[in-house]
């Protein structure tokens, strides 16, 4: 009997010793699939492995989720939001611009042109739009929880030096969205292409360059190989891209609506901490990562400061002519001008008011 009795006392003991969450008896339980639009290998990975712990853990064990890769479930990534919608998975991460061109507050609330250089500006940004961002995922049919992963402002990766703005002329640059509107109207071509087709196509020689997020996306997938020239962008100003979410929380409406409070309570704070974790663990990648690109002989340039005011007015002309496209754009570019005028960005918020008059 005594050794029953050590034998049950261990077995009770170890999980909390060890840290391991239990699913506690009697209470119900809920398995439910995330769809993403990333590739298994992307350091978004990481932040969704650690949203989902922290579910496990805020839950006692009874939410578990399972994340699934882009294209794993059967549908493409621009089909995201109708099958978190229909029922076929329970929720995922959205990239919002996947749907620009039904909605510009989706294009908007995406990556784009702006100042915002670093995570507390990204998040109070969001806060000041959040309404209109969670009103356009309703428009698809969704909940929206919030914000999961960050993404610090884009570099642009070349075969040739990229030292200023007059360097893209002529250039064939993979880009879409409005980074493609961004290049475009530097004097670059842009075109669009998959993931798969990009080293061949920098190899090659196809394109002259691309834009695909930050340095640890772009070594992740060799591009360090074949292209050795980076222009990353400069505070305040940056390049087609601001610091941005990459990646909203989204779930069916159904399935919110039967969780228990405590466990809607847990899926929110879990997606808040994942965000703020995401800033840290992707701000260290990026470190690690450009010194990689400069062992492999890359050479890192920025813009000169005779090419910001370039900048500025290129991607205010973008961004008013998405304020132009529907009510609710226009008063996220409203907001756009306040945010930034308060933030100490005048010189965009004047830029952006003045073309939306």
């Amino acid at each position: 009997m005594s050794r029953l009795r050590n034998l049950l006392f261990f077995v009770l003991a170890v999980p909390f010793v060890c840290g391991i969450t239990v699913p506690a008896m009697g209470a119900e339980q809920y398995k439910f699939k995330m769809a993403t639009f990333y590739l298994k290998g992307d350091s978004a990975f990481d932040v969704i492995d650690h949203f989902r712990q922290l579910v496990w853990k805020k839950t006692n064990g009874n939410v578990r989720i399972d994340a699934f890769q882009a294209g794993e479930l059967g549908f493409p990534v621009t089909e995201i939001l109708e099958a978190t919608s229909r029922g076929v998975v329970e929720m995922a991460i959205f990239y919002p611009n996947y749907k620009a061109a039904q909605d510009p507050v989706m294009a908007l609330a995406g990556g784009r042109p702006g100042p915002v250089y670093n995570f507390k500006e990204q998040q109070a940004q969001v806060n000041a739009t959040k309404d209109l961002i969670e009103k356009s995922f309703g428009r698809f049919g969704v909940k929206y929880v919030g914000p999961m992963i960050y993404g610090e402002p884009e570099i642009l990766v070349t075969r040739k030096p990229v030292a200023a703005l007059k360097d893209l002329r002529g250039k064939m640059l993979r880009a879409s969205g409005m980074a493609a509107e961004f290049y475009t109207a530097m004097g670059a071509q842009a075109m669009m292409m998959s993931s798969g087709e990009l080293y061949q196509a920098l190899q090659l020689g196809t394109i002259d360059g691309l834009e695909w997020t930050d340095y640890t996306a772009n070594y992740k997938l060799g591009f360090h190989e074949v292209a050795k020239n980076v222009l990353e962008p400069s505070k305040g100003v940056n390049l087609h891209s601001e610091a941005a979410v990459h990646a909203f929380l989204v779930v069916n409406p159904a399935v919110w609506g039967k969780l228990p409070k405590e466990y809607q309570k847990a899926i929110q704070e879990a997606c808040d901490e994942a965000y703020r974790w995401s800033d840290s663990h992707m701000a260290k990648l990026n470190r690690d990562y450009k010194q990689k690109w400069i062992a492999s002989g890359a050479k890192v340039y920025q813009l000169p400061k005779a090419d910001q005011d370039k900048v500025i007015e290129v991607s205010t002309n973008i961004l008013a002519g998405y304020a132009s496209k529907s009510p609710d754009a226009r008063d996220f570019c409203v907001r756009l001008v306040k945010f930034w005028k308060d933030m100490g960005y005048q010189n965009w918020s004047k830029a952006l008011e003045g073309k939306m008059k």
